[in-house]
């Protein structure tokens, strides 16, 4: 994560480093001709540090012309997730009435597969997430199977589901080994279409659609959470409220790679937040976001980062819809 602390002490590493490669360059010059110094028209190159928020929101350009989505079954894309175990490809689902699987999009919006989840259903899938596996290694995908327009469901599901190889070719298939976590509020029924992995807590959160002017609210599912024996559900805990303006109600949402900024879809544009060193993700959602560029979409449902931190992906419902790419130059 970033705070101005950890965002200072990067740069004071690279001023120390750039000193110290001056210094070594300087003794093994001594005495006249090149020594150790880099060949006549070399360059060096330093990763920058990870954007803030307001970089984001102030520097991303919208990606033209957008790639389109050639798989014909995606007609009502409500959630996406990029992947960081294959370049460039996202990872899409439908909205309600859709089946329970996922769809893996290339680089080019070339179908990389239709991949069902075994076991799983699909009340009303709204959003998906990639996040920190239990015990650590690769990515799982995790589905939200979180609409209740009604207010009348009592439990909600995610599915926690590995994420499967989708090279060149890749037509799909089945992927084995789903986790169903069935979840409940404590307050009583809510419509959500957010859900967030952090990647340094390992928790999950839901994040409520807030119709009628009641606060966004924030939700969590600790980390190492596992389905029940007993088929009771695990009732979630209400964190706090997130910052969302009034009358923009809340469609997606992602957290960077690194922790660090958090990012909110709405109808009318994407939302993000710093989130300093310490803090949980509730705690930054409280603060005031920064608004942040979004290509005008028929219906945006749909918000994922690029694992670099420098963009980010959202795609509208629609048949071929572009997948539209802001990213900072």
């Amino acid at each position: 994560m970033r705070g101005d602390g950890g965002r200072t002490a990067r740069l004071v590493a690279v001023v120390a480093a750039l000193a110290l490669v001056g210094a070594v360059g300087a003794c093994s010059s001594g005495g006249g001709g090149n020594g150790g110094a880099a060949p006549e028209g070399a360059t060096t190159t330093t990763e920058p540090p990870a954007p803030t928020a307001a970089e984001l929101c102030a520097g991303v350009q919208l990606q033209s012309p957008p790639v389109t989505v050639a798989q014909p079954a995606l007609t009502e894309t409500s959630g996406v997730a990029t992947s960081r175990a294959h370049e460039g490809v996202v990872w899409a689902h439908n909205d309600s009435g859709g089946a329970p699987e996922v769809f893996a999009i290339g680089p080019d919006g070339a179908d990389r597969g239709r991949w069902a989840l075994a076991g799983a259903q699909a009340v009303d899938w709204e959003d998906m997430a990639r996040g920190p596996a239990p015990g650590g290694g690769a990515d799982d995908l995790y589905l939200a199977d979180i609409g209740d327009n009604r207010f009348r469901r009592t439990t909600i599901t995610v599915y926690r589901a590995p994420e499967p190889a989708v090279g060149e070719g890749a037509t799909g298939g089945t992927i084995d080994g789903v986790a169903a976590l069935t979840l409940a509020y404590p307050d009583g029924a809510h419509d959500a279409e957010a859900l967030l992995a952090d990647p340094v807590s390992g928790d999950l959160f839901v994040v409520t659609k807030a119709w009628g002017g009641v606060a966004t609210g924030v939700y969590r599912v600790p980390a190492g959470t596992e389905p029940a024996a007993d088929g009771v559900p695990l009732v979630m805990t209400r964190e706090g409220d997130a910052a969302v303006p009034a009358g923009q109600l809340v469609t997606g949402g992602d957290v960077t790679v690194d922790g660090a900024v958090v990012g909110l879809r709405t109808y009318g544009g994407v939302l993000l937040w710093d989130r300093t060193d310490g803090q949980t993700v509730p705690e930054a959602l409280a603060a005031t976001p920064c608004a942040a560029p979004a290509a005008a979409e028929p219906q945006g449902e749909a918000l994922a980062f690029d694992p670099d931190g420098r963009g980010y992906v959202t795609i509208s419902e629609g048949a071929t819809p572009p997948v539209d790419r802001a990213r900072l130059p």
